[in-house]
């Protein structure tokens, strides 16, 4: 036990002989294995490979802090990586006060929508206690913490409904017109 390597597991591929399998998946007797949270607090790149041919992602942002920081970060390691995702500029936005739907855009790559958990709309002027009641590292939540917080996220779908829908019309309209 005091060998083991978070993450770290037998690699049932290797030896194997899989044309469509990377060869570096079949050589390595383990592979090591990162919690996207962990690494960048977004499970982005698990839908970002090219040939899952992704239009759009819906982001439900519970950060702690900065609702921006995964979008933001997702979209800078997508570029050091090339990988298509749009470009993310939230200048004139309050990180302290933000609205409840983003979405950003870009040519030939997936739409982001991004809707961050405590926001001007669901919380009015009180998203600072919000955050400090649903922080990061505390206990377990109660019953009523549990209810309080789906009725705020549940909001962010409600009030959002017919924005969603318009966005995924679009790309499918924009599709439609491809082929």
């Amino acid at each position: 036990m005091a060998q083991w390597i978070w993450g770290r597991k037998y690699d049932f591929l290797h030896n194997m002989t899989a044309k469509p399998v990377p060869v570096a998946l079949l050589k390595s007797e383990t592979r090591d294995y990162e919690d996207a949270g962990l690494l960048l607090n977004s499970p982005y790149f698990s839908v970002l490979r090219k040939e899952r041919n992704v239009d759009l992602i819906i982001s439900l942002d519970f950060s702690d802090g900065d609702p921006f920081t995964t979008v933001k970060d997702a979209a800078k390691m997508c570029r050091e990586q090339n990988i298509p995702f749009p470009e993310v500029n939230t200048d004139g936005e309050d990180p302290k006060n933000p609205k409840d739907f983003y979405v950003f855009k870009g040519k030939n790559v997936p739409t982001v929508i991004h809707i961050p958990l405590f926001n001007v709309i669901n919380c009015g002027d009180k998203i600072e206690a919000w955050r400090k009641r649903y922080a990061t590292f505390q206990g377990p939540y109660s019953a009523k913490m549990i209810t309080d917080l789906m009725e705020v996220a549940g909001k962010n779908i409600a009030n959002n409904k017919a924005k969603v829908v318009e966005e995924i019309r679009e790309i499918i309209g924009q599709k439609r017109s491809r082929h």
